[in-house]
């Protein structure tokens, strides 16, 4: 959650290396190796998609149709490598974390693609797989931070860092993968009070509601499935919202959203201590019925960046 000036000079260099390969050549640990991308389009946080763009935050921006990778990984083959660090403050001097790749999703040849992802993170809290659903994660010190997935007849994307959203850098067809729709999405996000932030990330098509629901889709998971084809959700900390969390109706219509009505969720927890034990309950009201569970853990590490190398990414559904 806490930004520091490196992080801009890790999203300029991030968008350097998906200009040029050989501006990020080096394997050695601190730097990255770029990955060749084709084509794809990924997060795009405030320029047209198609575009390069970055967020304001300084957190690792987006480059469609781009992908920088910090160290290697063989992806499905169940390898994994190894991600660089950059300490901020105290630094890291152990061994790099790793970004681990889960099971393979039964796709057909011909209607998935080979892709990278890469995410960056500085604090973050950690996520628990609790069943099927998940088919890709990403790992720090032994941690999950990052899980894709499918559950029913939608799809999510599970974060335990609030500055991960929309700030991918990928060549895999993320957001048309979770919007189920090869169209520009609609998107709508909610659950942060106005204390809660900084949100730094500004998606094209993206409506911004507040801590609940709109009533009008509480209940009604067909109703939000048809204006909205991405919602995220961020869990608000129990430091600002005095209590104040929603319904466990507005959850259960979020889970309705995606395994019944295809819809596609972006569900966001943060590091413990920001999050309070009821922040937790309550995000895992989304969490655990997708099969993933926000853990009571505060990894501060400095800034750390690693990928997710996919041998057969799921084409959308749309």
């Amino acid at each position: 959650m806490a930004f520091i000036s490196s992080r801009q000079t890790r999203t300029l260099l991030l968008l350097l290396c998906a200009a040029s390969a050989a501006a990020c050549s080096s394997t050695q640990r601190g730097e990255t190796t770029a990955v060749s991308a084709t084509g794809g389009s990924g997060w795009t946080s405030d320029a047209t998609l198609g575009g390069a763009s970055s967020s304001g935050g300084g957190e690792a921006g987006t480059v469609a149709g781009g992908s920088t990778a910090a160290g290697t990984t063989a992806g499905m083959t169940g390898t994994t490598g190894s991600a660089g660090t950059r300490g901020a403050g105290s630094g890291s001097t152990g061994d790099a974390p790793k970004f681990d790749l889960g099971a393979v999703p039964d796709v057909p040849p011909g209607d998935c693609l080979a892709c990278s992802i890469t995410i960056a993170s500085q604090q973050s809290g950690a996520l628990a797989i609790l069943g099927t659903e998940v088919f890709g994660t990403a790992s720090l010190q032994g941690q999950v931070v990052y899980a894709l997935g499918t559950s029913g007849a939608g799809r999510f994307i599970a974060s335990a860092d609030s500055s991960l959203p929309f700030n991918e850098v990928t060549n895999c067809p993320i957001v048309p993968w979770l919007a189920g729709t090869n169209d520009p999405p609609a998107i709508f996000t909610f659950g942060w009070g106005p204390n809660d932030g900084p949100k730094n990330f500004s998606p094209q098509g993206e409506t911004v509601g507040g801590m609940h629901l709109p009533a009008q889709y509480v209940g009604n998971p067909a109703a939000l499935a048809a204006d909205y084809d991405i919602v995220v959700y961020l869990e608000a900390s129990g430091q600002w919202d005095q209590g104040e969390a929603p319904s466990d109706q507005e959850m259960q219509t979020l889970v309705d959203y995606v395994t019944i009505h295809g819809g596609g969720l972006y569900v966001v927890s943060e590091f413990y201590g920001y999050m309070k034990d009821p922040d937790l309950v309550s995000v895992n009201r989304v969490m655990n019925p997708l099969g993933v569970e926000a853990l009571a853990v505060n990894l501060n590490w400095g800034n750390a960046e690693g990928n997710i190398d996919f041998e057969c990414f799921p084409a959308p559904v749309g």
